[in-house]
């Protein structure tokens, strides 16, 4: 990668749609969202944007969903990546009581994240797909998955969401992550390296690393009751900023496009799930109005990017 250049990258997690807050499907997984890809790839088209579709077994499992990505990875530049949600992949034992903890992949014994991740990794080839990129279901990676992944020639694994965690039990924790891409040396001699490369979040203000700490403490203890991270967006002091076409932000990313270009952040990832896509059962898209400005937020935002480099692929380091 050119030293001072800025890279742009769009991904996608295609999945299943469900309400979030219902807990996590089993069985039963509803695709139908993977009707909107085709629109969502015309507009990347347009672009020139070379986007990352994260897909898991859910999709590949149906015969419509299926069809559509194999049709969507003839595009020009389009890339299938590796996703999974280990709540709903294979070995799967009767009666298991899905807890957040176990939604994390990493959570789970060695044996059965090797077993789901080939699971996966087995119905991509069945289509004739070999995945060099990674995104784990709920952010959840490292450890014997990067391991995995590097035996199966993976470069990317693109888990790490900076300056964040959930206080969910077993929640990945990226609190002290940058903006940085990070490499993964090999697990053992052979291997090749694996780089992760981050979504993009960060602050209209740096260091973005005192501004974690003190969002942190804010969000974290009794100042909370006053309401002080409302008060400095309000003033227009500081905001956090999550590069995902779905989430309610009504303030317009130039600016902050351009700190991170300032900044010389390597890479700028876009984001969005597949099923905030079209109206439905998920969070963020509940109405057409709300798909409308989805698409048109993200309609803006390649605009905006379109002096730079739309793709970042690292180098296979070995």
């Amino acid at each position: 990668m050119p030293s001072g250049s800025t890279y742009y990258t769009v991904t996608v997690d295609n999945e299943e749609e469900w309400d979030w807050a219902a807990g996590w499907p089993v069985e039963n997984l509803a695709v139908t969202n993977s009707r909107a890809l085709p629109k969502f790839q015309s507009l990347c088209s347009r672009y020139g944007v070379k986007p990352t579709y994260f897909t898991n077994l859910a999709v590949l499992d149906n015969t419509e969903s299926r069809q559509t990505l194999v049709e969507i990875a003839q595009a020009d530049g389009v890339e299938i990546g590796m996703h999974i949600h280990p709540w709903n992949t294979p070995p799967i034992e009767p009666g298991t009581n899905v807890t957040a903890r176990t939604t994390f992949l990493r959570n789970l014994p060695t044996e059965i994240i090797r077993a789901k991740l080939s699971a996966v990794y087995e119905g991509f080839a069945k289509l004739g797909l070999r995945p060099t990129s990674f995104r784990g279901g709920r952010y959840s990676s490292g450890g014997v998955i990067h391991e995995f992944l590097q035996e199966r020639g993976f470069i990317a694994d693109c888990s790490v969401v900076p300056f964040t965690s959930w206080p969910d039990d077993g929640a990945p924790d990226y609190r002290h992550r940058d903006l940085t891409p990070a490499r993964i040396a090999p697990a053992r001699p052979g291997l090749g390296a694996l780089w992760e490369l981050p979504l993009t979040l960060g602050f209209t203000r740096r260091p973005f690393s005192f501004w974690q700490r003190c969002f942190e403490t804010i969000e974290t203890t009794a100042l909370s009751r006053l309401r002080l991270i409302g008060l400095a967006e309000r003033l227009g002091i500081v905001r956090r900023v999550w590069l995902n076409f779905e989430v309610g932000d009504r303030h317009d990313w130039t600016g902050f496009l351009k700190l991170l270009r300032r900044l010389g952040a390597p890479c700028i990832c876009f984001t969005v799930h597949s099923s905030s896509l079209t109206a439905g059962p998920g969070p963020y898209t509940k109405t057409l109005a709300d798909e409308e400005r989805l698409f048109d937020r993200s309609n803006t935002s390649f605009i905006r990017s379109a002096a730079g480099p739309s793709l970042f692929r690292p180098p296979q380091a070995r």
